[in-house]
């Protein structure tokens, strides 16, 4: 873990000083190119620095001990011409640092979710960004991935306003690039032909809960008596028409396992999978999808921890800016707290 934090430190570290790195992220040539009293290694150590305190109190806290004091509106007007993508570069290039200790019988589980939050009350963003007219602020809607087991955000999409999960998630997933078994845990809003299809032609497995009104297939094991059977799917374009399809490329055709979870109040799940029986058991299915809610921990870590709704900035660049770094924060807050639990067992095992 030590050897681990090190890394992605030193990620920050050097590609901060990069000049390379700066050139490719500025907003112009022009920018960054004398000896200023705010340059692009301050405006990245800043960003992932700021602890969601106003502007002012952020500025007076980074000025300490540096021998030079810079204003909030100098601090402001250079954030401006750092993209945001620096910062989005920044996490993911950390958290392929994170290696996937953890597994589950040999798979890394990467979880889907997404999460709501509020933006900054700005004319401007409340103009583009109130979902309804029930909003009293602009909102903003993230959909990540994450590693349940080693409790590390992978790769997010966010978003102003409202954004179509599946769709991110079809956009996380053409991106994706870890090459070792992996289980990926869907709820059930993420249902959708198009996905299977997607995680399947990836050679990866699945996990997902799905409604009543899911596929005709899935529904008739439902109202069976059976608690894990396999059901065969098949679409045309004809029948490709509904919006559990969409997007999916026709004619296509699969095997879904479907298991039945009974709930403590005596309702039914059911879930569907590309895992076989005699690999996982039905209890071992169930057992997967539960760990889906290590995604949900996470959120609360980003939004009550690392204070995520906290904005500092209000233009969208620095909100974004602060989004990535964010998670960037939050793996490497993750990191410690591994750390420091394996010390503490250590001590724990050195005493008996």
């Amino acid at each position: 873990m030590e050897e681990t934090i090190e890394k992605m430190l030193g990620i920050i570290r050097e590609e901060a000083k990069s000049k390379e790195f700066a050139e490719r992220y500025r907003s112009s040539e022009k920018d960054f190119v004398r000896n200023r009293k705010i340059g692009f290694s301050d405006i990245v150590n800043f960003v992932i620095g700021n602890t969601g305190m106003s502007l002012d109190f952020e500025v007076l806290k980074f000025c300490e001990g540096r021998g030079n004091v810079v204003s909030a509106a100098a601090i402001s007007k250079a954030r401006n011409k750092v993209s945001y993508l620096a910062f989005e570069t920044l996490f993911r290039k950390t958290a392929k640092e994170i290696p996937a200790t953890n597994n589950y019988k040999g798979y890394r589980l990467t979880a889907f979710d997404g999460m709501r939050g509020e933006l900054p009350k700005t004319p401007e963003l409340m103009a583009k960004y109130v979902v309804s007219g029930r909003d009293k602020y602009p909102q903003f809607h993230t959909v990540a991935e994450y590693d349940v087991l080693n409790c590390c955000y992978t790769d997010a999409i966010f978003e102003g306003g409202a954004a179509d999960e599946r769709k991110a998630v079809s956009n996380i997933l053409n991106a994706h690039d870890y090459v070792g078994k992996e289980i990926f845990l869907l709820d059930r809003g993420f249902s959708a032909l198009k996905l299977i299809q997607q995680i399947e032609c990836m050679g990866k497995k699945f996990v997902i809960r799905v409604s009543k009104s899911f596929l005709r297939e899935v529904n008739e094991f439902w109202g069976s008596n059976a608690k894990d059977s396999v059901v065969h799917v098949k679409y045309d374009k004809r029948r490709g028409r509904n919006d559990r399809a969409l997007g999916a490329e026709l004619p296509y055709e699969t095997d879904l396992r479907c298991v039945k979870i009974p709930l403590s109040d005596g309702e039914i799940e059911v879930l569907i999978t590309n895992l076989e029986e005699k690999e996982f058991s039905l209890t071992e299915i169930k057992e997967l999808y539960n760990l889906r809610w290590k995604i949900e921990i996470g959120f609360l870590h980003l939004k009550h921890a690392i204070r995520v709704e906290e904005f500092v900035g209000i233009k969208e660049n620095a909100i974004r800016q602060e989004f990535f770094a964010s998670l960037m924060k939050a793996n490497i807050m993750m990191q410690f707290v591994e750390l420091s639990n394996d010390l503490i067992l250590r001590k724990k095992n050195a005493k008996t």
